[in-house]
């Protein structure tokens, strides 16, 4: 049998990694339940059928994402734009008076 060799108890950077990214995993996923049961809802009170069906499916995909930890892409577009880039994240401290936002038409 072969021996590992860390210590018992203790944590590679390797498990942490793993550990965070599971955890990212399940955080995205309860977001994106939360996200497709809310807009599937909106969906039908407009009985938007197309709608309903598409926030069902996120909705199933993010219960997926929470039960196995997996930090998956839909391939949907459904998060096309949603997110900007981490350099538009600001840094603390930062003056935001002359930041605008991704659109570069508003100001923050």
């Amino acid at each position: 049998m072969a021996q590992s060799s860390t210590s018992a108890g203790s944590i590679t950077g390797k498990d942490s990694m793993n550990a965070v990214k599971s955890a990212a995993g399940g955080i995205h996923g309860m977001g994106e339940t939360i996200r497709g049961t809310i807009n599937g809802a909106v969906d039908t009170a407009f009985n938007d059928k197309a709608g309903e069906a598409k926030n069902r499916s996120i909705a199933a995909k993010g219960v997926a994402e929470m039960q196995d930890g997996e930090l998956k892409g839909h391939g949907d577009g459904s998060h096309a734009g949603a997110v900007g880039s981490m350099s538009s994240v600001p840094s603390v401290g930062e003056d935001l008076g002359s930041r605008t936002t991704s659109g570069g038409n508003r100001t923050l």
